[in-house]
């Protein structure tokens, strides 16, 4: 069976530090202002709950990545453990993948004229390291996980309203924030 990496971030334990972020951009030595992973506040109240959390994200690495289906140069390919991997060499440039990703993840870099964007740190998996988002982590609220092994029951797709995003088959999960009375 061909397993499917993805990121879990517990909510509730995210303190918004940007370690996450900061590491993705030192270790792959990211020109400004290209970034990876992004961190985000969301707030949602109504009169009786107020939710204010944070939300880490990157590459989805999607089960059907649409950088991938629209890329005419086949600059992008899905390995066997679901991380997709954006092909520098194979890249002319031409900026589909920008403007087809429901999530706005690849970019172009500004010193290159190619996209560019999270590549789930392989290498450093294929060592058996973790990518340096999650050893950041310094409440471990970022992991990466086999999808397969998560309890689809606790866990939540933000983008799951919204068909066109359902298509694509992200795999990252959030833990959904607790409700605090006012």
């Amino acid at each position: 069976m061909v397993k499917q990496l993805g990121f879990l971030l517990d909510v509730n334990r995210c303190l918004g530090c940007g370690a996450c972020a900061k590491a993705c951009q030192t270790y792959n030595q990211l020109p400004s202002p290209l970034a990876w992973r992004r961190l985000r506040m969301v707030e949602n109240s109504s009169k009786e709950h107020i939710q204010r959390f944070y939300l880490s994200s990157a590459c989805n690495h999607c089960g059907d990545p649409e950088c991938q289906r629209v890329c005419p140069s086949g600059a992008y390919a899905k390995r066997r453990d679901g991380i997709v991997v954006h092909l520098t060499e194979k890249c002319t440039g031409c900026k589909s993948c920008v403007a087809s990703c429901p999530f706005g993840v690849p970019q172009i870099n500004p010193q290159t004229n190619k996209a560019s964007k999270c590549q789930l740190c392989y290498q450093r998996l294929d060592q058996g390291m973790p990518p340096h988002c999650v050893q950041a982590c310094l409440t471990g609220a970022l992991q990466l996980k086999e999808l397969q092994d998560l309890p689809a029951n606790q866990l939540l797709r933000l983008t799951a309203p919204v068909p066109s995003l359902r298509l694509t088959r992200p795999s990252v999960f959030y833990k959904p924030p607790r409700a605090t009375r006012l």
